[in-house]
């Protein structure tokens, strides 16, 4: 790890936050998408009625196939589970009825700062085929 992503991944630590969250999609995503599906998401109105929250958000390519992947750093209050991060992950991805058939996958983890998820997201934002970004609402 160099010496500017140790540092994004120290100060990506000095936040709190709820949950460790990676993002896929059935389809492939782009930069593009991966950022607008990022705001799909935050503007979801669950988020918007629990008051404050944050989410540091980064899209890498992904091995398994063309397109992207995002990983997320998510704070906000009790009110949303990790059932309804789901939810609202496929509702952004257009599956607006939920359908399992349908189904994008998420994995969410309730954060543990002794993991080092703050250090993993950031190796990410310094490459050059990613995109990043931190939302916030207070």
């Amino acid at each position: 790890m160099t010496k500017i992503q140790n540092s994004y991944g120290s100060w990506l630590s000095q936040y709190e936050w709820s949950y460790w969250v990676t993002f896929t999609t059935r389809y492939t995503l782009t930069l593009p998408s991966g950022r607008r599906l990022m705001e799909r998401f935050w503007n979801h109105t669950d988020f918007k009625r629990t008051g404050k929250a944050r989410l540091f958000w980064c899209a890498e390519p992904f091995d398994l196939r063309e397109g992207y992947h995002l990983h997320g750093l998510l704070k906000c209050n009790d009110i949303i589970t990790i059932k309804m991060i789901a939810q609202i992950h496929n509702y952004a991805c257009g599956n607006v009825e939920c359908r399992k058939d349908q189904w994008h996958r998420i994995q969410v983890q309730r954060y543990n700062p002794k993991l080092g998820a703050g250090h993993y997201v950031a190796k990410y934002i310094t490459k050059s085929l990613a995109d990043y970004d931190m939302l916030e609402r207070f």
